[in-house]
């Protein structure tokens, strides 16, 4: 129990980057979108791909992670244990939701759009907005886990 305070930094601080890319993301799709350049509204595209894959791959991870480790560490807490800790139960789903979305669909969508983007053909806006769609998915269910995580002390 000596790392767990650690812990509990690390998976806020992971918290952090997945809700920052929550952030950026409304903004940087408003100037994707404003830009008539193709070559510079793909640079953009890129971009947008590095920075929210990256961004989103590490909070992903890292939440996953130490959130396994701190069920482990933690007597209190267990995996999708139903009678009690129902904010972790929700947490925990609402986790394998996000990641089942992040490789069904954001993955191969992601390969799909770099690849009509290099290859200059096919439609690379349709999986773009595939990509919006799921990311405002995505970050909406970080935003519930996110609050479940700050007010489960309040609701005992």
């Amino acid at each position: 129990m000596e790392f767990y305070p650690t812990l509990l930094t690390l998976h806020i601080i992971f918290a952090g980057g997945w809700l920052f890319s929550a952030i950026i993301d409304r903004p940087f799709k408003s100037y994707i979108a404003a830009n008539n350049d193709n070559k510079s509204k793909e640079k953009l595209i890129g971009l947008y791909l590095v920075l929210t894959n990256k961004l989103g791959m590490a909070g992903a991870v890292g939440i996953l992670l130490t959130g396994i480790i701190m069920v482990i560490l933690n007597p209190g807490y267990g995996f999708f244990e139903f009678t009690s800790n129902h904010w972790l139960v929700s947490k925990q789903i609402l986790t394998l939701v996000i990641l089942l979305i992040i490789f069904v669909f954001i993955i191969p969508a992601s390969k799909d759009l770099r690849k009509s983007i290099n290859d200059n053909n096919g439609d690379p806006e349709a999986n773009l907005k595939k990509i919006y769609k799921f990311n405002t998915i995505i970050n909406i269910l970080v935003g519930i886990n996110f609050l479940f995580a700050i007010t489960h002390r309040f609701f005992g």
